[in-house]
């Protein structure tokens, strides 16, 4: 990223991104780390892109007279975090391992950020299946082949990744 020592900020719940657009706004260098995630919102499977570590991000002076006092009451900032008087810091070069895990985790597609696996035990959630447990034999990017017992068979069902969640 770049070098030079990072400042810890903790944020409001779910305003990372207003605080970091404040922080911006304000002249300091700020870094939120997001990574991509499948989360399944209306039946479909999306790709999200949230904070790495909720309610932190990392900041420095964006000018070397600047202070970091005014952080402290920056909207959607609760304080800079720190260990007994003294502000956390992050090196560069930690701070350079994170935005590294990050690039390669935002890279995976789809298959890879899934947790169906074959052999994982999943649930089906909608269709007429509903409710029915059954051991994934295969995954696509378009279906899932999952082993059922149906009318006391075995029997291959193929269903759409959307349909399914792992069994608790």
């Amino acid at each position: 990223m770049s070098a030079g020592i990072w400042y810890v900020v903790r944020t409001k719940p779910r305003q990372e991104s207003v605080a970091e657009a404040n922080l911006l706004r304000q002249g300091y260098a700020a870094y939120l780390p997001r990574l991509k995630v499948l989360r399944r919102i209306r039946r479909q499977q999306v790709f999200r892109l949230e904070p790495m570590f909720p309610q932190y991000l990392f900041f420095r002076p964006g000018r070397e007279a600047q202070s970091i006092a005014p952080v402290r009451s920056t909207l959607g900032v609760l304080g800079v975090v720190r260990f007994g008087t003294e502000p956390a810091v992050l090196d560069a070069e930690k701070l350079d391992a994170i935005h590294e895990l990050e690039s390669r985790q935002n890279l995976y597609s789809i298959e890879e950020l899934s947790a169906i696996v074959p052999g994982s035990r999943v649930t089906v959630v909608e269709g007429p299946l509903a409710g029915l447990e059954g051991l994934v034999s295969s995954v696509s990017a378009k279906r899932v082949e999952v082993l059922m017992q149906l009318l006391g068979n075995d029997t291959r069902v193929r269903l759409v990744p959307s349909a399914l969640e792992l069994a608790a």
